[in-house]
């Protein structure tokens, strides 16, 4: 997955900014009279509005040659096609969706805030003079907390396809959970993936992020869960099986600790031999071929590679291979005495034959 860079932060001044504002509304009365946006919409309706602000976005990227006029360099020569070229208002395309996408974050926020009434000592003007005098009066709640979440938000939003996020972000991940995962936020492109990683410690992240280095983005983006695994290990064992298993290693951090356990008990030459098969076999299924000896096992795991070919995780996935197929086999290998090569020959032969009643079996099992 490619990975959304943050551009440069701004410091924009009053006139800066009233250029910016000038030139949207100007793009977004064209869209209207053109009939690709609501004519109903007003300027501020559109940037207090995620939705909405994320269709006027698509709009201007699919349209963009009506504005031509509008969105120019800063000579005023050429129509803009690069978001990373300075405008005539100053500031670059990126740099604009990253004010209106903020903005729109912030406002989000706001509507959020409680209104709350309390009694407080105000001071009044009357015709006697300054009086203090006790009043209730409304105002809104702001909980100094989600202050401080919302501000730290506001440093890694910058894209339109974040706008459907802002309230899982607001909703699911605390000041601490922003400052551990920091800009690598923008390898969460869903919800899911963003509940998922709001299930873990801050602590947590905290030192997975430490043992993967670059990697961190890597695994958000492709699979939060992973950190629970990650974790269980130290940073040798996860190199280890990194360098083993590659990027599939995100789906074997993934797995269940009881799984781990059984991992945790079998040497480096072991479990090189059962390489991505640790992604997809059951407990069940690897406690049964642990039962053997190094060698026994490079049998069986060849004999099933060679036999079930493509099928292999389908039928492995299934802990009930264990003890109605798998079992009878490993007994019988566990008695038997022969060189290893004429053992990977018999049994690849064996287990050819088991096929069609192995898929049978599976048939069975899926019915229920």
């Amino acid at each position: 997955m490619d990975v959304a860079i943050l551009p440069p932060p701004i410091e924009i001044d009053t006139e800066t900014k009233k250029s910016v504002i000038g030139g949207l509304k100007k793009v977004l009365v064209t869209f209207q009279k053109s009939g690709h946006f609501d004519p109903a919409v007003t300027y501020q309706a559109l940037i207090a509005d995620p939705a909405l602000l994320r269709s006027f976005i698509e709009a201007y990227l699919a349209h963009r040659e009506e504005v031509d006029d509008i969105v120019r360099t800063a000579d005023a020569a050429y129509p803009v096609r690069d978001e990373q070229v300075e405008l005539i208002c100053g500031v670059t395309l990126a740099q604009v969706q990253q004010l209106l996408v903020r903005t729109c974050a912030r406002k989000v926020f706001d509507s959020l805030k409680i209104v709350e009434t309390v009694t407080e000592t105000v001071t009044r003007k009357s015709m006697f003079g300054l009086i203090k005098k006790t009043e209730q009066i409304e105002r809104l709640s702001v909980d100094p907390a989600e202050e401080r979440k919302a501000r730290e938000l506001l440093r890694y939003i910058a894209f339109a396809w974040q706008l459907p996020l802002i309230e899982a972000y607001l909703a699911n991940l605390s000041y601490p959970h922003l400052f551990e995962i920091g800009e690598d936020i923008l390898c969460l492109p869903t919800v899911e993936k963003i509940e998922a990683i709001a299930k873990f410690e801050p602590a947590q992240i905290k030192k997975v992020k430490a043992a993967t280095g670059a990697d961190f983005g890597a695994i958000l983006a492709d699979r939060p869960q992973a950190i629970a695994g990650i974790a269980v290990w130290n940073r040798e064992m996860y190199e280890f099986y990194r360098n083993l298993l590659g990027d599939q290693s995100w789906t074997f951090f993934s797995r269940e600790n009881a799984f781990f356990n059984v991992c945790a008990s079998l040497d480096k030459s072991v479990l090189k031999l059962f390489g991505d098969m640790l992604c997809y076999i059951a407990t069940e299924n690897l406690v049964e071929i642990q039962r053997l000896n190094i060698d026994k096992v490079e049998v069986v795991v060849y004999a099933l590679k060679s036999a079930l070919g493509p099928r292999l995780p389908e039928i492995l996935s299934v802990p009930a291979f264990a003890k109605d197929i798998l079992r009878k086999v490993v007994d019988n290998l566990i008695h038997t005495n022969q060189e290893k090569d004429k053992l990977m020959t018999a049994f690849a032969i064996s287990f050819k034959a088991m096929a069609p009643n192995i898929e049978e079996w599976l048939v069975a099992i899926r019915a229920g």
